[in-house]
Parts: C-alpha cells; sequence; structure tokens
C-alpha cells in the first residue's frame, strides 16, 4: 500500500494530517468523570438484580433487559480508555485497543434493543406460540449469536487481517458502521410503531369479548342452532389509561433512539455526503462536530437505565430490594 493511497483512507485533520482519535480536552474529562461515577454503579446494580434474583429469571424479556443494560455498561468501556491515555497512561498500544473497541458498545446496544423489540411482538401477537418457544436459554443464545456476529462484522477488516490495527479511524470501517447505525436504526424505529399499532389494534379488540356457552347448555338446547354471544365492555377510564402507557412506551423508545442512533445517522451521513461532493480536507471540520456528538452520546448510559426503572415495576421494586 502506497502513502497517497493510504492517506485517502484515513479520516484527516484540516491540516491534513491523520486525525488522532483519543484528544479530549478538560470539559469532556469533567462529563467523562460525572457519566461514570453515575453511570457504571447503576448498571452494575441493575445487572447484579437481574442476575441475582430468581424469580426475574421466570421471564426470557428479563434476558433482553439484562443484555441491553450490559450494553450500557460497555458505554463506559470507551471513555475509561480516553481518561487513561489522558491523565496516565498515554501509549500508542492503548490507542490501538481504542479503535479495536470504538462502534462497538452502540451498535451492540441497538442489536439487542431490536431482539428485545421482536420479542415483545412476538409475545403481542403470538402470546401462545411465543410461551412456548421463547425459553430462557433460546433467548441467551439469540443474545450471544447475535452479539457475537454483530462484533465479527463490524471489526471484519481487522480480525481477518485487511488492515492492522492504528491509531488512526479507516474510512472503510467508518462507512461499515454507519451502515450498521443506519440499518438498525430505522429497524428499531419501524418495530416500535409497529408494536404500538398492533398494542392500540388489541386494545380495540378488547373493548367486547365474544363468549360461547358451554357444552352442557348446548346439550340442553339441542334446538337452538344460533350460539349467542355476550359482551364484555372494558371501562374507558382503564382503556385510555392502556392507551397512554401504549403511547407513553412509543414516545418514550423513540425518543431514546434519537439521542444516540440518530445524531450518529446524521453526522455520518452529513460526514460521507460532505466528502462526496467536497472532498477530504474540505469536510475535516466536521471532526469537532463528531467530538461533541462522541460525548453526547454517552449519555443514553446514564439515562437509559433510568427509564426502565421507573417505567418497569417488577425490576423497579427487585432493585429496590438488593440495594
Amino acid at each position: 500500500m502506497n502513502n497517497s493511497s493510504f492517506i485517502e483512507e484515513v479520516v484527516l485533520t484540516e491540516n491534513g494530517e491523520i486525525y488522532k482519535p483519543i484528544e479530549i480536552g478538560i470539559t469532556s474529562v469533567i462529563v467523562k468523570i460525572v457519566c461514570c461515577s453515575i453511570g457504571i454503579p447503576l448498571n452494575i446494580s441493575i445487572a447484579v438484580t437481574l442476575i441475582r434474583l430468581r424469580r426475574l429469571h421466570r421471564k426470557p424479556r428479563n434476558f433482553f433487559l439484562l443484555a441491553i443494560i450490559l450494553s450500557y455498561l460497555s458505554f463506559f468501556i470507551v471513555p475509561i480508555m480516553e481518561l487513561i491515555y489522558w491523565g496516565i497512561y498515554p501509549d500508542e498500544s492503548l490507542c490501538h485497543a481504542y479503535v479495536a473497541v470504538i462502534f462497538v458498545p452502540q451498535i451492540l446496544l441497538l442489536i439487542n434493543m431490536f431482539l428485545a423489540l421482536i420479542d415483545r411482538y412476538l409475545a403481542i401477537n403470538h402470546p401462545l406460540l411465543h410461551r412456548e418457544k421463547m425459553t430462557n436459554r433460546l433467548a441467551c443464545c439469540l443474545i450471544v449469536t447475535c452479539s457475537i456476529l454483530t462484533v465479527f462484522l463490524l471489526k471484519f477488516i481487522y480480525i481477518v487481517g485487511l488492515d492492522i490495527l492504528r491509531c488512526e479511524i479507516l474510512l472503510l470501517h467508518a462507512k461499515v458502521a454507519s451502515i450498521f447505525f443506519i440499518i438498525l436504526f430505522v429497524s428499531c424505529m419501524a418495530m416500535n410503531i409497529v408494536i404500538y399499532r398492533q398494542t392500540k389494534i388489541l386494545l380495540r379488540e378488547s373493548r367486547t369479548v365474544k363468549a360461547t356457552p358451554a357444552d352442557n347448555v348446548v346439550a340442553i338446547n339441542q334446538s337452538n342452532n344460533v350460539v349467542r354471544s355476550m359482551s364484555i365492555h372494558v371501562g374507558r377510564k382503564k382503556l385510555g389509561q392502556l392507551e397512554m402507557e401504549a403511547t407513553q412506551t412509543l414516545v418514550i423508545g423513540v425518543a431514546s433512539l434519537c439521542v444516540m442512533p440518530c445524531l450518529n445517522v446524521i453526522f455520518m451521513a452529513t460526514f460521507f455526503a460532505c466528502r462526496l461532493f467536497f472532498g477530504q480536507l474540505e469536510c475535516s471540520n466536521l471532526n469537532v462536530m463528531g467530538f461533541l456528538i462522541k460525548e453526547i452520546a454517552l449519555t443514553p448510559a446514564v439515562y437509559g437505565p433510568l427509564i426502565f426503572l421507573v417505567r418497569n415495576k417488577e425490576l423497579r421494586s427487585a432493585w429496590a430490594c438488593v440495594k
């Protein structure tokens, strides 16, 4: 590989130099320390609750929840590396490890969210089949298999030896991550909307429930060929509460996706579109925007677990007991 082709394949600064992925200032240090001091204990305590309490193991959905919490916890690997590089060990090998890890936590979060949404959709649309087929073992196998496959595809160029780890960001690596972000982001958004619509349909159907007579009643009334039905009406107040909860779930699910994945998708689309029309050096000032988005993208690992605690009464009571 000659030098010119090599320079074209990495992200550059405005001066044409290779962009170093680990560059943090004092403000970034403060933000990372605050997020780590809050997010790490919070996520660990929730993960311990899900692992220790056996009654939470009865539902496969809690295994998907555990996978999401562990994904949130992995968010802090990157800032910890940055803090160590900044204050303790500014070595090239640590920067290589940083490049090997970036993008992985965010992608794992999206893939585990997508699996959890699929599980919820199947539980709503096919409850009997879901109860029979979706076991804890199957949930764990899906999570582990999809996570390993995702990491392999995301870091394919390094794993198979197409390139070696350096303290730089390869454009091919960024493009692969962008494709993953876009596909998973759109899939999660679509699944949130589909689940919301299915929930609304079920709530609408639950207003009237038809019941057929018992067998002995049919035997006594053999002359009557018409099966009578009775209607059980769900109270409007209760139905309104359920519809409101479904709407809140949709809004919270979509809003949580709009902070980290959506910002990443917008930034990456803008970056590559700029490169396509204006060239590499003219778009190097977008590196600053990428730096800001990277700081913002850490916040879901703090507020995401709090949303689960607020929305999940069973998890909240179990978490309070373990604490």
